[in-house]
């Protein structure tokens, strides 16, 4: 693993329970970089084939960054069809300023979250009964113990919304820390500091 590998030395737990319960089986497939400026431009032009092959390489992770937020899963689905309209109507208008594609999907939907929890302001309760635990799991995460789980959902609810949304990028989604930082729009050393404030407190709980 190189230096800046979440998998390194005492993280190698943490990480490994982090890809357990939010991993959901998994297998970081890295993106193409020219592969996919090639469908954007056809994206672009109209070909909803490339829309479509944009839509499948990120669809997961978008709807576990909003899943992680709205705690329902009926939600985030909705919200993730949101997103990849908006991508579909703001394509044309799209431009490569060298930051990863999904730098901008995820700004979309930042944009649908804020929304929606605009629109349910009113409401006095919302759906927290249904969180992690709901997200289809995988064999790994059948082998984790009822007591780490439970450990594991106080720990990431006691993140912050930016320190949640580097552990996606850094241990579900397997961005580098460069990357990571392009989309999150910060330097490299300000995202390792997030990251080891998170694992920090993770261990905390999760060490009790």
């Amino acid at each position: 693993m190189g230096a800046d590998s979440p998998f390194a030395g005492d993280n190698g737990r943490l990480a490994g329970l982090l890809q357990a319960r939010l991993g959901d089986e998994i297998a970081y497939v890295p993106v193409d970089d020219l592969r996919e400026k090639t469908l954007i431009r056809r994206a672009q032009a109209g070909d909803a084939e490339a829309a479509a092959a944009l839509y499948h390489q990120h669809a997961e992770a978008i709807f576990r960054y909003l899943f992680f937020r709205v705690h329902d899963r009926a939600t985030a689905e909705d919200l993730t069809s949101e997103v990849f309209l908006k991508m579909v109507e703001a394509l044309p208008r799209f431009a490569d300023r060298g930051a990863p594609f999904a730098a901008w999907l995820f700004r979309i939907a930042h944009d649908r979250m804020v929304d929606h929890h605009r629109r349910a302001a009113y409401r006095q309760t919302e759906a927290l009964a249904e969180t992690l635990e709901d997200h289809r799991p995988g064999p790994e995460a059948q082998a984790v113990t009822r007591g780490e789980t439970d450990h594991l959902r106080e720990a990431l609810g006691s993140l912050t919304d930016e320190q949640r949304l580097v552990m996606q990028l850094r241990f579900v989604e397997g961005y580098s820390l460069e990357d990571t930082a392009r989309i999150l729009e910060k330097t490299t050393g300000a995202v390792k500091a997030q990251q080891h404030r998170a694992l920090r407190q993770l261990a905390r709980i999760l060490n009790r």
